[in-house]
């Protein structure tokens, strides 16, 4: 969106992509126009770095952006950001008709999904590291964005940032040690918005988006935009069915000196039959695979989601180089239900099934204040941040087993609901944990040689404070409060207008981690822990496509299981490295590209346990690709036809490294055609079939709360048509 602020807003002028943003001189009209320029930048000929809190840009093919937001720090543009981060963008979002933010990461190299999508959550790993949808940031909150899974049709980017992002974000409720996804909400832009989009689902799922936005006023300093959804019926699984019904209204006032955001949803899912990881049975090394529709569930078994959130955002311009920026959430979330976890899985496709539920709910209170701006001692530029952050939880969790049952992924047994008596109403019991974080952060950004090197130094001094309770009595039952101070480094050597060096070195603190289901000590919560990474790389700006290359290091405590005592605890570290090379944009003339390879090397240091110690990570892969391809065909106008591989190797299931699921690779295709009508207002038609060739393999496994391996998704046809008014 093109922001109407005052010249003096923009901390330092923008140039990218042979453009630059300048103001119109009507000032009764107020507007902003886009001047064509001479690329020139500095004497030294590297353009100046971009700062502030406006949305970058579409780079060229419009698929991702030319620089994402960075927590505290304020959206930069890609080559000067010492760090890999992707914004994906609204258009990439509608032209792959993604449903969900799990959809949109299935382009990034770095991205994984270690739930089956068929499930009713969407739980991620990043650089071979767990994240979970409720670490999901919204506009640069935690604890706001809905809790399980949230509609991409409501986002305007989805931004991935690779590596740990405690110093930027904060600390989150599981931690976000591999990286972190934030989710910008869609808000009024200068062009009239309206549009309505059909959309159809294998096997019977019905739906519809309604997007709505506008600018009022003189200058229009006045926006509103809404979207709604509302979806239901039949999926490609077995007896599996959900209906969706979601809507966002965003509104937002944009004056001289004064900036003020207010972003609203409410959304409730219901799924029947949801799918859930499984677990495989010791000393099983040849793993079955059931077929891709098939049900591991039972068609009584369903979970209910229901979120409330709403924030508002305000930026105050103190002078032509400072301004003052403050936000404040407040979401509630509540999940009930009944899933069935196939347990023990057998070389024979015996498994017994495991029937549990617990129900949850939570209200989050998340805000932040601070102040940004910019100035210079002799040679040195400064771009300086100081915030401060809470973000307030307090929680509800309480679960049954109600039973357990035997059956066959080849040929599954349907069995009578069990008693559901012993489920307890969460209206019915106390805070289960209260959880709060505090911190304070810092950062310089310094420009020397004419911005030709950029360097941040910074960190963030941060309290972890959690209690847990009794859900019946209420009494306290664990308590913990810890301070830490996370340092920050990085730096970006701008070696030509195109050409740009990155490095830093960052540290998380993360809540400690919880023994998962399949341990003894189930629900035993360990102290916080410290993360730390190193990573280098190198971005190129080809004029209509980029390139970049990056190697890391991270390192984590790492939580293992006992196979013999089955009790959990932290031993040792797991220690990821890698290489990740991405690509987005057109290199050809009507062909774009988008994905790349991220190759990891995810091992178990320093443990105590020599059966462990040096062993692969559980759920890492040797390598991660992605390859997305468009073609703007020359023999139909307005047709695009499109190709995505997603591919990744073998893991190893458990930490003796005695069980590994298959390498796989997943194909989907696509075509989407524009009708161009004489009023300006296209329509377009899309249709994509995902894994094309219905391949059944196992996708992911995973440690920790997601233990277990989760399955591919089934071929899938997806056929929207939008309609724009």
């Amino acid at each position: 969106m093109l922001r109407r602020t005052p010249v003096r807003a923009m901390l330092l002028p923008l140039v990218f992509a042979g453009t630059d943003l300048a103001r119109g001189q009507d000032q009764e009209t107020d507007t902003i126009v886009l001047k064509p320029i001479v690329l020139t930048g500095s004497q030294s000929g590297i353009p100046e770095p971009r700062y502030g809190s406006e949305l970058l840009p579409p780079a060229a093919g419009g698929q991702v952006a030319t620089g994402s937001q960075l927590g505290f720090l304020g959206n930069r543009d890609a080559l000067s950001t010492p760090f890999n981060v992707t914004g994906y963008t609204s258009k990439l979002i509608a032209d792959t008709q993604a449903r969900s933010v799990a959809d949109v990461a299935a382009n990034d190299p770095s991205v994984r999904t270690i739930f089956p999508r068929s499930s009713y959550r969407d739980v991620y790993s990043i650089r071979g590291f767990n994240l979970f949808s409720y670490n999901t940031g919204f506009d640069g909150l935690y604890g706001i964005a809905p809790k399980q899974r949230y509609p991409a049709e409501f986002a305007e980017r989805i931004e991935i940032l690779k590596g740990p992002d405690t110093f930027i974000n904060g600390v989150s409720l599981g931690g976000s040690v591999g990286g972190a996804i934030n989710i910008i909400p869609k808000r009024a832009t200068d062009e009239p918005v309206t549009s309505i989009t059909t959309s159809y689902i294998s096997d019977g799922n019905y739906g519809s988006n309604v997007d709505f936005g506008r600018r009022l006023g003189s200058a229009k300093q006045f926006g509103v935009r809404f979207n709604g959804l509302i979806n239901g019926g039949d999926l490609a699984i077995d007896d599996q069915s959900e209906r969706l019904a979601a809507a966002a209204l965003s509104l937002d006032y944009q004056g001289d000196d004064f900036r003020l955001y207010g972003d609203f949803g409410v959304q409730k899912h219901h799924i029947n039959a949801p799918d859930w990881t499984a677990t495989v049975a010791p000393g099983i090394t040849a793993i079955p695979v059931p077929g891709s529709t098939t049900s591991l569930s039972q068609p009584w078994a369903g979970f209910r989601t229901q979120d409330v959130y709403g924030v508002l955002r305000a930026e105050y311009d103190l002078s032509d180089s400072w301004t003052a920026f403050g936000a404040f959430g407040i979401s509630t979330t509540e999940t009930n239900g009944i899933y069935v976890q196939p347990e023990l899985l057998k070389a024979s496709g015996d498994y017994t099934g495991l029937i549990r539920s617990f129900p949850s709910s939570g209200t989050h209170y998340s805000g932040q204040i601070g102040i940004r701006g910019q100035f210079a001692t002799g040679p040195l530029t400064h771009n300086t941040t100081l915030t401060l952050a809470r973000w307030n939880q307090d929680l509800k969790l309480t679960g049954s087993i109600l039973g357990r049952f035997r059956s066959n992924i080849f040929s599954p047994v349907s069995v009578t609901r069990p008693d559901t008596s012993s489920i307890v109403d969460l209206d019915d019991i106390h805070d289960t944990a209260r959880p709060r974080y505090s911190s304070l952060a810092f950062a310089d950004t310094m420009g020397l040689f004419d911005e030709r090197l950029l360097l941040t130094i910074g960190g963030r001094w941060q309290n972890i404070a959690s209690a847990s309770f009794n859900a019946v009595s209420g009494a306290e039952t664990s308590s913990y409060d810890r301070w830490k101070f996370s340092p920050a480094l990085g730096a970006v050597f701008k070696a030509s207008d195109h050409l740009s060096f990155y490095g830093n070195y960052v540290e998380a603190l993360q809540q400690g981690s919880s023994a998962p289901q399949d341990a003894i000590n189930y629900g035993e919560t360990f102290a916080p822990a410290v993360s730390r990474q190193l990573e280098a790389g190198v971005k190129v700006d080809w004029g209509t496509w980029t390139t970049s290359l990056g190697i890391f290091q991270i390192t984590q405590p790492n939580g293992l299981t006992d196979p013999a005592t089955h009790i959990y605890s932290i031993a040792g570290e797991q220690r990821n490295r890698g290489i990740e090379l991405n690509v987005a944009g057109e290199p050809i003339d009507k062909v774009r590209l988008l994905g790349g390879i991220t190759l990891l090397d995810g091992r178990v240091t320093k443990a105590d346990d020599e059966r462990v110690d040096g062993n692969k990570a559980i759920g890492v892969p040797n390598y991660q690709i992605n390859l997305g391809l468009e073609w703007d065909t020359p023999f139909v106008d307005n047709l695009t036809l499109s190709m995505r591989m997603i591919s990744t190797g073998a893991q190893f299931v458990n930490s003796s490294n005695s069980q590994k699921i298959d390498d796989w690779t997943r194909f989907d295709v696509g075509a989407r055609y524009t009708i161009e009508r004489s009023n300006g207002k296209p329509i377009t038609f899309r249709l994509a079939v995902e894994n094309v060739f219905d391949k059944d393999y196992w996708a992911s496994a995973s440690s920790g709360q997601a233990s277990g391996i989760s399955r591919g998704a089934p071929r899938t046809l997806l056929a929207s048509t939008t309609f724009q008014f």
